[in-house]
């Protein structure tokens, strides 16, 4: 949403029409119901103001001297194709009207027209933006959510990571999940924002570590036409598509120390400003933060601001490598084996008991990741009907267990000899006190002296 003078407001919209007092019933009408409106009487200087602030739509007449509204909307869709643009057209323009949609145009307004009649059209192309913004969001969270990547388990130590996110789900508060590579700090992300009172709004995710250092501010903060060389469109940032709902900064810990003074400005402000503009925007986002790096020893290095950890860190996840929960491989295992072999349609049996110790017994250094990826494996390699073996695990699995060495066989004691060593244990207790040492035992003096002498 918006901002002007720290006030909220529904939309801003640019109306471009030579006559002003079109202009101005549009602007009333609009304003009556939230929105800010500006306006301009000519063209070329409506795409002045479109490169200089961001609208949510513009609003402009077909019919105009010099560069007409079909001309205007062509080099606004050019500039930033996820404007909103309405054409006003007379009646005997309605072909021109036509047109200008197939063109980008998301509706047209014929005059005359009423304030009601633009309200209820402006309305509901928002209306249907929204729509359409919120199908393809679900599309990619159903896309995220197909079983494929979870983290589950019985453990206790799983149990705990379960409960901290249900608690932290019901506020608004940072949190800063922590854990290997692998274990799911995402999808513990995604588990909290499913619970949250956001869970109808965007969940967004940024990988820190996988953009290059001179894309990420604009990833994060969008950038106008034009900002660097490149920039051919405007593009909305990260954390403006994430409004309302909530933002994942993954891998934070790779993050340069400049950037992190500005994500630290977001976090307190709540203001973001887009590259090449000077307009900030007013953005209502739960941030949720995680790393696979130890950020207590990246402070005293100086590769992570102090500040910016504690403003993350007001709730702390940390989530257990695999194999510190090993009681859980078998249903992550069984889990994964059901949904990829619902995807390949391959009907298999179960793990063998081979597979399955061959499973516990593996340190899992990819954690829940390498497991789910030994799994899919599996299922590409198993013919349909049979059982998950050994075999069809990769070969370094296989080869790292066989080059452990055995484990040395144990060597049993007689139970006689377990007696003797435990008499000789309470006499030594006792000081050589036999009888002593007889009550404890709950024998008499003279059998401990016949037990203790050597055989003949």
């Amino acid at each position: 949403m918006k901002t002007i003078e720290g006030k909220r407001f529904k939309g801003k919209i640019l109306v471009v029409d030579d006559e002003e007092r079109i202009c101005e019933a549009v602007k009333k009408a609009l304003e009556r119901i939230g929105y800010v409106v500006e306006t301009s009487f000519h063209a070329a200087e409506a795409l002045e103001k479109i490169h200089k602030q961001s609208f949510d739509m513009v609003i402009c007449d077909i019919k105009m001297p010099g560069m007409d509204g079909i001309t205007l909307l062509d080099r606004i869709k050019e500039y930033d194709p996820t404007v909103l643009v309405l054409m006003i057209t007379g009646y005997a323009s309605i072909e021109s009207a036509v047109d200008s949609m197939k063109k980008g145009a998301h509706e047209y307004i014929p005059k005359p027209f009423s304030p009601s009649h633009i309200r209820f059209l402006v309305e509901r192309a928002f209306e249907r933006r929204h729509l359409v913004d919120e199908n393809l969001y679900l599309k990619g969270e159903l896309k995220q959510l197909n079983g494929r990547d979870v983290v589950i388990g019985k453990s206790d130590a799983m149990q705990q990571v379960f409960d901290l996110a249900a608690k932290v789900a019901e506020t608004d508060s940072s949190v800063l999940i922590t854990g290997e590579s692998g274990t799911g700090k995402e999808v513990v992300a995604r588990l909290i924002h499913f619970r949250s009172l956001r869970a109808n709004a965007p969940f967004v995710t940024v990988n820190c570590s996988a953009i290059p250092e001179n894309l990420l501010e604009s990833e994060l903060f969008g950038h106008k036409k034009g900002a660097f060389t490149g920039a051919l469109y405007s593009k909305r940032g990260s954390f403006e598509l994430a409004n309302g709902g909530t933002f994942f900064l993954d891998e934070i810990g790779d993050m340069r120390l400049e950037m992190q003074a500005k994500i630290l400005r977001v976090l307190e402000e709540r203001m973001v400003k887009t590259l090449g503009s000077e307009e900030e925007i007013l953005v209502d986002v739960r941030v949720i933060a995680a790393t696979n790096k130890e950020l207590s020893a990246e402070i005293y290095e100086g590769r992570f601001r102090e500040d910016l950890f504690y403003r993350l860190n007001i709730v702390q996840i940390a989530i257990p490598p695999l194999r510190e929960h090993k009681i859980d491989i078998p249903t992550l295992a069984r889990h994964f084996l059901k949904v990829f072999c619902t995807e390949m349609k391959k009907p298999l049996g179960d793990f063998s008991e081979e597979a399955l110790n061959l499973m516990m017994s593996y340190d899992w250094p990819g954690n829940v990741r390498e497991l789910k990826n030994t799994v899919e494996r599996a299922v590409i390699f198993a013919n349909p009907g049979e059982l998950i073996r050994t075999g069809h695990f990769p070969p370094h699995l296989r080869e790292e267990m066989a080059q452990r060495p055995a484990a040395p066989a144990k060597v049993f004691r007689t139970l006689e000899e377990v007696e003797l060593d435990y008499i000789r244990e309470v006499l030594l207790a006792c000081d050589g006190n036999r009888i002593k040492a007889a009550e404890i035992l709950g024998i008499s003096p003279s059998t401990i002296w016949r037990k203790l002498q050597p055989e003949s």
